[in-house]
């Protein structure tokens, strides 16, 4: 029963042996009062004392006073309230007697609270983590033992602490709430328990599953993909970034908003604009469809931006090799010893960090092989299981460095229990942006993690491919050598005259070569370097000296 401080009865809810619902309708009255109801009820087996969710639906809910009054002789029971000394903890007194229980000063109580908690300062600093919550379907064909793993590695990056989280086994997501009905109210009980304020689903939800569950948990939920958006929001940095991830979730948001029919209507003024008008909820749309209409023309400019780059990178006629993986497989990290150790004229790459999606922005370096033979290296965004279509829209011109390279580096975290369908996962998008028959190189990184023939117990990688440690550099030279195999070698080695007022050629061949040997003469300088074919056509009536195999 709940009853509000003039002791009228607001609400009576009938349970059984395992749960009862709370009240379905929203009783809080701000951040600075509470309820303004208490709620008294009792428990099977003629218990005078409360439970762990009689103590947490009173926090969640801000309640005046939970009681419970045992049906039995002698009728004892206890009571808590908020405590007026801290806004979390929780005083309760009992088992009393019934008479006890019912001269107990719960008004005073009260009273105190409120007048405390209102001269506190309760605006929002943004240090406080939300309580996350995560909840999943299992999948009995993959058999995976940590279902959920990661997404709590998703909730921690955007910055919430899991507090529980909890599986069914369906063969395929309820309609109206995601989880069967049953399974809803045991997670009920355990937000409360919990004090989770933040529901966070494994799947992109339906909105109208989305608005169910919150109706019924009484908490915000956000769906795996909104999840996703959020720490992508965070990590970008560059405007090209902050425009695609606005547009992913303009896409996102556009099928979710809700209106309140005509009572947002908006009227126009003259003959013909009389009636309900274009609601709220209309102009809203438009508004979103001209904001994303007005994105995808920018990031069309951020496209034709990068067409105009590979374009002058082609000129060079360096090779250009992309790395793709899973987040968190060491792309970045692998890019940053690379560049450091290998860049002809020196250079830095955005260093990695051991959490997921830590890089966002791509990049694209130039290294120089083993064998003296200059190729352009670009890291890209990772990919993730369930990977957002909306993502692979908006990151189109980004993901087009994928489909235009000569080579990719298939990075693969060989210390991951899940590392084979993390290679599976990858696979299936690179075959849906269109770069599923590019040659690929595996690289298993982190084997400084590996027992001793840990790569030949866990994965079966196909060839040609490359184990190393990107963190201690071992296997990296393994690495260039096997790059070097297998891309096609056009260079030729020439031997030119170039005249003094022409000085700008020799710096274009250090750009698009290796310049072996350089000597001045009379005439001009001479310069034996290492060249594309393609070259050597633009450099008529130059002395100029080929090998015969040319």
């Amino acid at each position: 029963m709940f009853a509000d401080r003039r002791g009228r009865v607001v609400d009576l809810v009938v349970g059984d042996a395992h749960t009862v619902a709370m009240m379905d309708h929203d009783i809080r009255r701000g951040t600075r009062r509470l309820a303004g109801v208490r709620c008294i009820h009792t428990h099977p087996g003629d218990s005078p004392y409360l439970s762990d969710v009689d103590l947490s639906a009173l926090r969640q809910l801000h309640l005046d006073c939970m009681a419970v009054i045992a049906a039995a002789d002698p009728h004892c029971g206890s009571a808590a309230y908020l405590s007026p000394g801290s806004d979390h903890a929780i005083e309760s007194i009992g088992p009393l007697s019934y008479e006890k229980l019912c001269a107990f000063p719960w008004q005073e109580m009260v009273r105190r609270y409120e007048k405390r908690i209102s001269s506190v300062d309760t605006t929002a600093t943004g240090a406080e983590q939300e309580r996350a919550f995560l909840i999943g379907l299992e999948d009995s064909v993959a058999g995976e033992e940590r279902p959920l793993e990661e997404l709590a590695q998703l909730a921690e990056a955007a910055g919430a602490v899991v507090v529980g989280q909890m599986t069914q086994r369906l063969e395929r997501p309820d309609r109206a709430t995601y989880l069967g009905s049953g399974k809803i109210r045991e997670l009920t009980l355990a937000l409360q328990v919990t004090r989770a304020d933040l529901l966070i689903v494994d799947e992109e939800l339906l909105p109208a599953q989305q608005r169910r569950l919150e109706n019924l948990t009484g908490i915000r939920v956000v769906d795996r993909t909104a999840l996703i958006l959020d720490i992508f929001a965070g990590r970008a940095r560059t405007r090209e970034g902050k425009l695609q991830v606005e547009l992913a979730q303009l896409h996102y948001l556009l099928p979710r908003l809700t209106g309140q029919g005509q009572a947002l209507s908006r009227l126009g003024g003259g003959i013909g604009t009389r009636g309900p008008g274009e609601t709220k909820l209309e102009t809203d749309r438009r508004h979103l469809r001209r904001r994303m209409r007005d994105l995808e023309g920018e990031l069309n400019h951020v496209r034709h931006h990068r067409e105009r780059l590979r374009h002058s990178r082609q000129r060079l006629d360096l090779p250009l090799i992309s790395m793709v993986g899973y987040t968190n497989a060491g792309k970045s990290t692998l890019s940053n010893l690379l560049v450091s150790r290998f860049a002809p004229f020196g250079g830095t790459s955005p260093a990695g960090e051991d959490k997921l999606f830590a890089t966002l922005d791509p990049t694209t370096r130039r290294i120089r092989l083993l064998a003296e033979r200059d190729v352009l290296l670009s890291d890209t965004v990772g990919f993730i299981r369930k990977l957002p279509h909306s993502l692979v829209r908006a990151f189109r011109a980004t993901l087009e460095e994928i489909v235009a390279a000569d080579l990719l580096l298939h990075i693969v975290d060989a210390s991951h229990p899940a590392a084979v369908e993390q290679m599976r996962t990858v696979e299936a998008v690179l075959a849906e942006i269109g770069a599923g028959e590019k040659p690929i190189l595996t690289v298993l990184n982190k084997i400084d993690r590996l027992q001793p023939g840990g790569i030949d117990a866990l994965l079966r990688p196909p060839d040609p491919w490359v184990a190393l440690s990107a963190y201690t550099g071992e296997g990296v030279d393994g690495l260039l050598e096997k790059i070097a195999r297998l891309l096609p070698d056009d260079r030729v080695t020439i031997d030119v005259l170039i005249p003094y007022d022409e000085g700008k050629q020799i710096h274009h061949l250090y750009q698009i070569g290796v310049v072996r040997e350089l000597t001045h003469e009379v005439e001009g300088v001479r310069v034996r370097a290492d060249v594309p074919k393609a070259y050597v056509a633009s450099l008529p009536g130059r002395q100029m000296t080929v090998p015969e195999k040319y």
